[in-house]
This record gives C-alpha cells, structure tokens and sequence, in this order.
C-alpha cells in the first residue's frame, strides 16, 4: 500500500514540475516532461490534456490533436479536451469541424458558455453575423455585463 501511494506521490511530483515547466514558459521542456510521465503511464488524463494544451502552444497542432483523441479514448465526453480541440481547430482555420464539435457538446449543455462563446466567433469569421448575434444575445441574458461578448455583437 505504502509503495502504491509513494507511486502516486511520484506522478504528483512530476506532474506538478511540467506544470511549473508550462507556467513558466518553458514549453518544450514541459513536452518532455509529459511524455515521461506518459511513457510511464499513457492513459494519465492529466498528463494527456496538459501535454496536448503545451503542444498548441508552441503551434504544434497536429501532435495536440493527437494528445486530445489518445484521452477522449479514455474518457469521450470530457468537455475540457473537447473544448481544447474546439479551440484549435478555430486556430487552424478548421471551422466546419470546430462547429460541429461546438453543437455536439451544445446538445447535451444548451447553457456550456465557453462553448457558446467559440460558437459565436466560430460563426462570425464565416460571416454568419445573424447566428452569431443571436449567440450573443443569448449569453448576454445570463450575463449582460460580460464585455468580451458584448463587444462580439455585430450590430
């Protein structure tokens, strides 16, 4: 038991040093940092989602995908990842697919703000200004002091 909970302590540790690695800016030693944790332990969700978030920041989308699908294996409805995919399918231009990933999700959660939100820029930058304002006014019902989407609406 003891040694079961020393392990845990260990992936705790280097977990938290990646975390610390990201915060700091330090991305591609965060990367590393992951995939030790990874090669150790390849369904670690944590360790997946975070690693998947570092790669996209250093534009490495491909390889973020890859991160992002290997955890919905694991765990498929997990609205965190699928929202890291929304965003970077947004970033690389894949629309049609951000979209779709967008009204799976609003499916289940009609009321997913974040979701909604990629939703609204998703359908502005494809010149759906209708759909989105009617986004807008939709979260500015739940919250009308929210500027960021108060700035979306297209009037």
């Amino acid at each position: 038991m003891l040694n079961l909970h020393g392990s845990k302590l260990h992936v705790m540790t280097e977990i938290n040093i990646a975390n610390e690695l990201f915060l700091n800016k330090k991305f591609e030693d965060a990367v590393l940092q992951y995939e030790k944790i990874l090669k150790n332990d390849p369904h670690d969700l944590t360790a997946l989602n975070n690693n998947g978030y570092t790669l996209s920041k250093l534009k490495r989308y491909d390889a973020a995908i890859e991160c992002y699908n290997r955890s919905l294996q694991i765990k498929p409805d997990d609205k965190l990842v699928q929202i890291n995919i929304i965003s970077v399918y947004r970033k690389t231009g894949r629309i049609d697919d951000a979209l779709e990933l967008c009204n799976r999700i609003l499916e289940k959660n009609p009321d997913e703000l974040i979701v909604l939100y990629h939703k609204l820029r998703l359908l502005k930058k494809s010149n759906k200004i209708t759909e989105s304002n009617e986004i807008c006014n939709k979260i500015l019902k739940k919250y009308p002091y929210n500027t960021d989407v108060q700035n979306e609406l297209i009037k």
